[in-house]
């Protein structure tokens, strides 16, 4: 059911015309692909296997590792605590654009997860005019609504909750993303079923969010020679809008230069979950991306959504067509097999 090609590529490999054109096309037929640089094939560095079979492990439906969470008298038990409270929906959302000028379509895609392991996942891609960054209504509400119908064929009851990050949208733009896409949800879950009403939390996510911070000689961690503050650091009072639900997360541990943390904003909290329960949820969500055995700077949802989005945006770029071609005749060319939804196959 499942092949896997090893492509011989160069050391640009990332930029390489064929590897994003073959992993697109190999999507739209049910084929996940790896490929890897033949240098590095031939003379592996040290941990290069383990990542490759990480990757390989995800598009055969594996995972890697999941969290663990401490429950009523004490022990561990597998699954994010916010995910077990009751059947939830998490989902990442971010878009991907053409070089700046161009009339090339942007593509945005939306990775739902369906367990509360966050082992199983189901991804939708659609095209869309170009340089835009808020997802049209009909296009928010078509991915919706297949991770809705995904979550009741995995789980057999649909969602009580659904918790979405949306990644790149700037501070401007918050109110039309509230009309927009928060709006293509709800219409979504009426679509499904008159009358189904799932709580939403929809935070964004911004890189940066306008601040840099540094510890204070009592605050440094050994290792850390640039001044960072320690991993896991949350700032929420002083240098946040008052006028919304926001905070500053730095997840990682900054291995070079300044390490530069995310803004999460929330625009919706209809569950009122507390501010320790979402800072806690977000920091959780950063130990697990997949591919790396780190702790990574944005939420894993986003980073699944970042990296499907821009395999169709590479492949498009990569690729000898018109910058006058048009985003209906690219809406059929991101189309993603069936069998291939509920893995990685992107990553």
């Amino acid at each position: 059911e499942l092949a896997r090609a090893f492509g011989e590529l160069g050391d640009n490999a990332w930029q390489h015309p064929i590897r994003a054109t073959n992993k697109a096309l190999c999507s739209r037929i049910g084929i996940a692909v790896q490929h890897c640089k033949v240098n590095k094939f031939k003379s592996p560095p040290p941990g290069y296997w383990s990542n490759l079979l990480d990757k390989l492990n995800l598009k055969a439906l594996g995972t890697n590792y999941y969290p663990l969470c401490e429950v009523p008298g004490g022990g561990l038990q597998p699954g994010l605590q916010l995910l077990r409270e009751c059947p939830t929906l998490l989902l990442g959302c971010d878009v991907h654009h053409a070089a700046p000028g161009s009339s090339r379509p942007s593509y945005g895609a939306l990775v739902g997860t369906m367990d509360k392991f966050f082992s199983s996942h189901y991804t939708e891609v659609r095209a869309m005019t170009g340089r835009q960054e808020c997802i049209p209504v009909d296009d928010m509400q078509s991915m919706v609504r297949e991770q809705l119908k995904a979550f009741y064929r995995y789980n057999g009851i649909p969602p009580q909750r659904i918790i979405c990050y949306r990644d790149g949208v700037a501070h401007n733009q918050f109110e039309e993303v509230h009309e927009v896409e928060i709006h293509a949800i709800e219409r979504a879950c009426h679509a499904i079923e008159q009358g189904y009403q799932p709580q939403i939390v929809f935070i964004v996510e911004q890189k940066g969010g306008g601040a840099r911070f540094f510890a204070n000689e009592n605050g440094r961690v050994p290792g850390q020679q640039m001044g960072n503050q320690p991993p896991l650091t949350v700032v929420d009072t002083v240098v946040v809008d008052e006028s919304t639900f926001s905070f500053h997360l730095t997840p990682h541990h900054g291995m070079k230069g300044t390490s530069r943390g995310n803004l999460y904003s929330v625009l919706r909290n209809d569950p009122n979950l507390s501010s320790d329960d979402l800072q806690r949820f977000t920091s959780q969500l950063c130990h697990l991306f997949q591919r790396c055995k780190k702790i990574v700077s944005k939420v894993a949802p986003n980073y699944n959504a970042h990296l499907a989005a821009e395999m169709w945006g590479l492949k498009e770029e990569r690729e000898s067509f018109s910058d006058t071609a048009s985003v209906s005749s690219d809406a059929a060319a991101c189309d993603v097999h069936e069998r291939l939804k509920t893995r990685l196959f992107y990553t």
